[in-house]
């Protein structure tokens, strides 16, 4: 496992100045104790300049920058330009992803996630859904407004956690597929 130091000098440019505008906040070189820090994050949040309340005046365009940061149990990055999230397959202890308002068109990297409880992946480029078959765990799961043509992923397994399902609008979704959700799979279409 590298240093911190090692961690840090390998982050893109566009991750250390994310962390320096949201997490560090300074102008200097980070210590070697907020790296460490950094580094045992529980929560990450990155708001892109077109979320209500930005902490990152420039969007994003991976996910790279966390894939050390094994201990994050909640990963916001919103509005911001990532086209996929794959990355996040190395975050076993992930409870919670808000990935909302990006162009994501795949959830390739959350199939092992089984800890994962939400999942806001609404307002991207998304056709499928199916990555999300075997996260029994998902309470709340928004996937509105992309371009999803079937609902295949979800199973009557999901029909006891999931509490809150939210796919509407999605204007490539048929009507049958909402109906098949709602009385075979006993999940609510919102």
């Amino acid at each position: 496992m590298p240093t911190n130091q090692q961690w840090w000098e390998s982050l893109s440019p566009q991750w250390r100045q994310a962390f320096y505008m949201a997490v560090l906040q300074i102008d200097n070189e980070p210590s070697e104790e907020a790296l460490s820090n950094l580094r045992s994050m529980v929560v990450l949040r990155l708001a892109g300049p077109g979320a209500p309340h930005p902490n990152c005046s420039f969007e994003l365009t991976d996910l790279s920058g966390v894939t050390a940061l094994n201990d994050l149990q909640v990963l916001i990055v919103s509005h911001h330009a990532l086209n996929g999230i794959a990355e996040v397959a190395s975050l076993p202890e992930l409870k919670s992803l808000f990935v909302f308002n990006n162009r994501i068109e795949s959830l390739q990297g959350i199939e092992q996630l089984h800890n994962l409880e939400q999942l806001y992946v609404q307002c991207n480029e998304l056709r499928s859904i199916k990555e999300v078959e075997g996260l029994l765990q998902l309470k709340e799961l928004y996937v509105s407004d992309n371009k999803i043509t079937s609902l295949a992923g979800l199973t009557e397994k999901h029909a006891d956690t999931l509490k809150k399902f939210v796919c509407l609008p999605n204007e490539f979704l048929k009507q049958k597929e909402i109906i098949y959700t709602e009385r075979e799979l006993g999940i609510i279409c919102r």
